[in-house]
């Protein structure tokens, strides 16, 4: 009864081992009892079940096997794919946010941030019977050329558009820049960009309140809420 039981535990390697020497045991003494002892049937299925299952565990262990060795051969024609893994290995996932990428976004949003206000400088200058750009397009971003504005905002990790931008009480504009989830740690701040105080950064306990204010009022310029970036 003991090798029935195990045997239906024979995927895991110690169980099915012993299932099989259980049955073989039982096997020997229900021939040795000459008939005082039953059990031949169960003893017998037992063994059977062990063995299969022990097959199918066999099977799996070569199919891992062939699999390892052709990707080693693999490796071997394109060694940089080795190094690679080995490098993603020690280094971890490349694409996975951590402090330093967020660092570096940071500061590529803060330059994203003062070429669009250069930009809308000379754009008002221009136009001044428009007053500012209002799209991106209008200052330099161009998805199908590398742009130097088009490029930061790319790198930076960060998504950056236009939340106003009209001539209600004299030209001005409000432009919002928000760190990406996947790029980007927990604590990455939020910027605001407006033609009278330039950009404020927002840590994410103070952007809470200052998006709610961005996103409701209709021409007031960036909440003074945050720190201000020069």
């Amino acid at each position: 009864m003991t090798s029935l039981i195990l045997s239906f535990f024979s995927l895991l390697f110690p169980a099915g081992i012993a299932a099989v020497i259980l049955g073989h045991v039982s096997r020997r003494q229900i021939a040795k009892s000459g008939g005082r002892e039953r059990g031949t049937g169960l003893a017998f299925a037992a063994l059977i079940l062990s063995y299969s299952q022990l097959l199918i565990v066999a099977m799996a262990v070569l199919a891992v096997l062939g699999f390892l060795n052709e990707f080693h051969h693999e490796l071997d024609k394109k060694p940089y794919l080795r190094e690679a893994l080995l490098e993603r290995i020690v280094q971890g996932d490349p694409n996975a946010a951590s402090p330093a990428k967020t660092a570096k976004h940071t500061e590529t949003a803060i330059q994203t941030l003062h070429v669009i206000r250069a930009e809308e400088i000379q754009y008002l200058a221009a136009h001044p019977d428009l007053g500012y750009a209002c799209q991106l397009y209008l200052i330099g971003f161009d998805p199908g050329r590398e742009t130097e504005l088009g490029m930061l905002m790319r790198e930076s990790d960060y998504d950056t558009k236009f939340i106003r931008c009209s001539q209600l009480n004299g030209p001005n504009y409000v432009v919002l820049s928000v760190p990406r989830s996947t790029g980007n740690t927990v604590d990455a701040p939020v910027f605001c960009l407006d033609q009278l105080n330039g950009i404020e950064k927002y840590t994410p306990e103070q952007s809470r309140d200052a998006v709610a204010a961005i996103m409701t009022q209709t021409a007031d310029p960036c909440p003074l809420t945050g720190e201000h970036v020069e």
